[in-house]
């Protein structure tokens, strides 16, 4: 899996390059110990400003670079730190019509003690302990450790909360080269910041009181017994925090968060690392980047996919949120549950209809039988959407889902020879993943029917009162765990048996040949109403009377109907599944019901369909003006929603906040003596009930400070709301 094939070069037996190409693992250019290094023969730093034969020392000519670059001299730096140009270079050398030269460089950076540095020799200790690190690389030819495949992060803004959800291919796409292509995932950190460089996240320190690691909001490991802090591969001193083995998730919801405020959110996927004893002296777990880049005005310029920016904010009045609807439910109470329940509106697919169906694994079978002789369990669930092809957003399998819904655990008494299986965890409600947008919790109530035993409580008369004693056999309650229904007739001949004769036994012994009621012709039956066939039709029991008064004739109060199971080819007895003592005769068109308490099987299913929004409530609206709010109001200078500024050049962004508005509506500012000072045109979406206004005039002037009036009309109701607010500088 994951496997594009060989390297150039490799497998064809003996070492071999192909120049523009390259060659196998450690050979020729891919054996970087081996090759001949020029090494650094060119250092300089300087300031911008510095002069080289009277002109600026900066790049504006090839002849200033082949001075800086081709000069064999390495130059220390012992001016003030400002504004810096580096220069490093190794040359010059030949490079011939197509031939291929590598080369490779590591620029390492440090924060070390001042007074180390001032010392004969001087002390850089955590540079050192980088440039173990590149040494390390370099001798393992660049193959370093990789982290995880990039997850894909969604956020979703509700009013006080953030939904978060993300993908699973970090966690089943992820291969390391350094560890011989194996899955070396071991969990998510998904980390919040209010700085677009995520400054204030960053509050984790090293051994040497550097700030180097985000500190997470959140974090979720396999449970694979590695947890804790690692011991190799340290990084200045520090370990790194694999987790508590708490099982994955893939969804997070932020109940901490402001109104207003912007918050961006990272989720780095980590691996486990490489210990030292398989290369010394070990590596760090590896962890994706978070990106987010500014251009030179810190306007945000583009953000990595697994990188959100999102503001909760309050619901617009009138929004008829999403819904679903259930179209098609054949779960059965007594094995469990299973409802499925929005989670991330903004992964919702309008009109899709989706389906649900369980997992099973046969531990036994009963061979060439009617009526489905199967000793089970359910062990997954997989989701599908109808409506695009029967795509498969979601399942849950053994050896293939890192969620903590199915255990591995012993099914049976014995010790001597116990057996362990996967199966659906029981007695708590499971989570699935997101699918779509949409969680399923699901609720399983047996491991397998043995557990279970025929349901009681469940099993009775749908029509009819008659005195029945109805017994389940053990065949029964193990191997045909299915739904039935018992259904008298005025038709005589509603069934004829197709038991052969021989071997038949009820629910505790053998039935002997001269007690056999075989062939007989039946005005009532029993049908599996847990296996339709393609017509629509449902398969029937084959019946044998018992002659417990031996007159050899059926008679409803003295003899017994046994209910079996038999060799299709041969009408052999195979098993028999309910044992009939009639107290009296039943009525024409009586039905009795009958069932199991069986696990969930692979004939239980669920459909539902998500609905589009609603139509916008527009009496929701007019009874909603006088919640609009000013946020913050007084304005004092500024306030916690405003973007953090770093460069001091920059002005800060000012922005005051309108909330509890309709989705569409116009905001006209002014004066309290009626000047006009702008005009917002709001044009959300219909679940966006706030606007931001940047406290500049329509012409692009700061206001002043004082009392301001608004007043806003909604654009579908045309109601209004006027309201003050007031501006402190």
């Amino acid at each position: 899996m994951n496997y594009p094939g060989p390297d150039e070069g490799e497998c064809d037996h003996m070492p071999s390059y192909k120049e523009g190409f390259g060659c196998e693992p450690n050979y020729n250019a891919t054996d970087v110990t081996e090759s001949d290094m020029l090494g650094l023969t060119a250092f300089s730093l300087f300031h911008v400003t510095e002069q080289l034969n009277g002109r600026p020392k900066t790049f504006h000519a090839d002849w200033v670079m082949w001075q800086l670059t081709g000069t064999s001299i390495l130059k220390e730096f012992i001016g003030d730190i400002s504004n810096l140009i580096e220069v490093f270079a190794s040359g010059p050398f030949p490079l011939f019509k197509g031939r291929t030269e590598r080369v490779s460089m590591s620029i390492l950076h440090s924060y070390d003690q001042l007074s180390d540095l001032s010392q004969e020799p001087p002390r850089a200790p955590v540079l050192f302990e980088l440039k173990k690190v590149v040494q390390l690389i370099y001798e393992k030819d660049y193959r370093f450790a990789q982290p995880p495949k990039l997850p894909t992060l969604t956020a979703t803004a509700y009013d006080g909360k953030v939904v978060l959800t993300w993908d699973d291919v970090a966690d089943k796409a992820s291969r390391e080269p350094f560890l011989g292509g194996i899955n070396d995932f071991e969990g998510y950190k998904l980390i919040r910041a209010t700085d677009k460089k995520f400054q204030d996240a960053q509050v984790i320190t090293d051994g040497f009181g550097t700030t180097s690691m985000y500190k997470p909001i959140y974090q979720c490991d396999i449970k694979d017994d590695k947890r804790g802090f690692t011991n190799f591969g340290l990084l200045n001193g520090m370990g790194y925090y694999l987790g508590d083995d708490t099982g994955i998730t893939h969804y997070y919801v932020d109940e901490d968060v402001q109104n207003g405020m912007t918050y961006y959110y990272g989720l780095a996927a980590y691996d486990y690392g490489i210990d030292e004893e398989t290369a010394p002296p070990g590596i760090a777990p590896s962890e994706n980047n978070l990106v987010i880049e500014l251009d030179e005005y810190e306007q945000i310029r583009h953000i990595g996919k697994n990188v959100q920016i999102v503001t909760p904010r309050a619901t617009a009045p009138g929004y008829s949120p999403h819904s679903l609807e259930i179209i098609a439910s054949s779960i059965r109470s007594t094995s469990g549950s299973a409802s499925p329940a929005i989670f991330a509106k903004n992964a919702l697919k309008e009109n899709h209809i989706y389906t649900m169906k369980f997992d099973v694994d046969t531990l036994s079978e009963l061979k060439r039988t009617t009526n489905y002789g199967y000793n089970y369990l359910t062990n997954g669930y997989t989701i599908y959407d109808v409506t695009d092809s029967n795509r498969i957003v979601s399942y849950e399998r053994p050896g293939e889902s890192i969620l903590d819904n199915l255990v591995y655990d012993t099914i049976n008494d014995d010790e001597v020879s116990p057996q362990k299986e996967w199966f659906m965890k029981i007695g708590s409600p499971m989570k699935s993943d997101v699918a779509d947008g949409v969680v399923l919790t699901i609720e399983a109530n047996h491991i397998t029917s043995e557990f279970g035993g025929y349901d009681v409580i469940n099993s009775g008369w749908v029509q009819g009162m008659a005195d029945i004693e109805i017994t389940p056999t053990g065949d029964a309650i193990k191997y045909f765990p299915w739904d039935y229904e018992l259904i008298f007739t005025s038709d005589p001949n509603a069934y004829t048996g197709k038991f052969s004769g021989g071997t038949l036994r009820d629910d505790t012994s053998r039935i002997d040949d001269d007690r056999q009621l075989a062939n007989l012709s039946w005005s009532f039956f029993m049908i599996n109403k847990t296996f339709p066939t393609t017509d629509g039709e449902y398969d029937t029991l084959d019946m044998v009377g018992v002659d417990d008064n031996m007159n050899g004739m059926f008679d409803w109060t003295e003899d017994r109907v046994l209910f079996i199971a038999f060799d299709p080819e041969t009408f052999r007895w195979k098993r028999t599944i309910f044992v009939v003592k009639f107290g009296d005769q039943p009525q024409a068109e009586d039905v009795y019901y009958l069932t199991f308490n069986r696990p969930h099987f692979a004939t239980d299913s669920l459909s539902w369909r998500i609905l589009p929004e609603g139509e916008i409530n527009a009496a929701d609206i007019n009874n909603s003006m006088d919640n609009i709010k000013v946020v913050p109001n007084p304005y004092i200078a500024t306030n916690d929603m405003e973007p953090v500024v770093s460069n001091w050049y920059l002005n800060q962004r000012r922005s005051i906040m309108f909330t509890h508005l309709p989705a569409q509506c116009t905001i006209t500012i002014f004066t309290v003596s009626g000047v006009f000072v702008d005009e917002l045109v709001v044009e959300n979406d219909n679940d966006n009930g706030v606007a931001h206004w940047d406290v500049e005039t329509a012409e692009g002037l700061e206001v002043a400070a004082g009392m301001y009036l608004y007043h806003v009309r909604a654009e579908l109701t045309g109601a209004e709301k006027i309201g003050k607010f007031a501006i402190i500088k």
